[in-house]
């Protein structure tokens, strides 16, 4: 093991604690103690452990009154009972209480570091689960051409900007962007550079966004941005920046351009998330319609527009485009 592996001992006899610390260390492993239950507090919060051996008899209480804390606070960390008491009742409330493994005293201290080793391995393989549930959790949500966000996560990431943006009375924009006559790149030259188009104006958009926005590709040629903290005005400003980028620089050897939508709280006063963005495609169905390579913005009225008609608005924008 190495020292990235963090063992705190919980033992108020110095004796013990030193004994084990110094055979811990020996193995390799980095030791942190804690003579009572404030102090092992302190210490457990203080910075990540993987192990815990937690005596129970401490000077400020019952060791084990610690044990549904830790779980609580890191549910992969292995938690080890030190104790004198034998009693099976005394061990059973140790398991309920959270503890992994329970080693009366006295004990021969390389069998408890063998436990401690096998409570590693415990440890690891947890970690390792949760970071691949991590990575699929990421695949899930990302666009496998562009890498930016897909249409579920924007959607999500939408709901919970815009319940922010209404609570605290903050400015939320969103702009849709739609390649202009994508269906010829396609058609003349294949889908694989249409493809590669793709992935150079979602670079161009990436390098355009600031930390806090959000980035994401919504359909076969959409791209849409959430912009927290940006107004009406301000979002305007942003959608023809990406257009003047995009049209400025040929991608993948190609002149493309594309039709922006934005729409925004508080100029209008939306009711949903899906009333806002209904807005900004209309918004874009303008620019398509008004001669592509430019940025449209909401109108007022469009706020009272039925969320059941976002489909056909997308489907529309999607004819026009080609």
């Amino acid at each position: 093991m190495t020292d990235l592996h963090r063992i705190v001992v919980v033992e108020d006899d110095p004796d013990v604690a030193f004994m084990l610390r110094y055979s811990f260390e020996r193995g390799g492993l980095s030791v942190r103690t804690a003579g009572s239950i404030g102090e092992a507090r302190r210490v457990l919060h203080e910075e990540p452990w993987d192990v815990v051996v937690l005596d129970r008899l401490l000077p400020d209480g019952d060791g084990i009154e610690l044990c549904a804390e830790l779980r609580m606070a890191r549910p992969y960390g292995y938690i080890m009972i030190l104790t004198g008491e034998t009693a099976q009742d005394e061990k059973v409330q140790g398991f309920a209480l959270g503890a992994d493994d329970y080693v009366t005293k006295p004990f021969n201290v390389d069998e408890l570091l063998a436990r401690v080793r096998a409570g590693l391995r415990i440890v690891e393989l947890q970690k390792a689960l949760l970071a691949s549930n991590r990575r699929l959790q990421e695949i899930s949500l990302t666009d496998e051409l562009t890498q930016l966000r897909n249409r579920r996560a924007f959607d999500r990431e939408l709901v919970v900007r815009f319940e922010a943006a209404l609570r605290y009375a903050r400015p939320l924009s969103v702009a849709a962007i739609d390649l202009d006559h994508f269906k010829r790149i396609n058609d003349t030259f294949g889908h694989q550079t249409g493809d590669a188009v793709l992935q150079g104006v979602a670079s161009i958009l990436t390098a355009s966004t600031r930390v806090t926005d959000f980035a994401a590709r919504t359909g076969g040629e959409e791209l849409s941005v959430i912009l927290p903290e940006t107004a009406l005005f301000e979002a305007i400003h942003f959608g023809e920046k990406i257009r003047a980028s995009i049209a400025a620089a040929p991608t993948s050897g190609h002149a493309v351009t594309v039709s922006v939508g934005v729409a925004s709280l508080p100029h209008s006063k939306f009711a949903s998330p899906s009333e806002l963005l209904y807005a900004a495609d209309q918004a874009l169905y303008r620019a398509k319609f008004a001669g592509r390579n430019r940025v449209e913005s909401e109108k007022r009225h469009e706020r009272f527009a039925r969320t059941e008609a976002l489909p056909a608005a997308r489907q529309r924008t999607q004819t026009v485009s080609l």
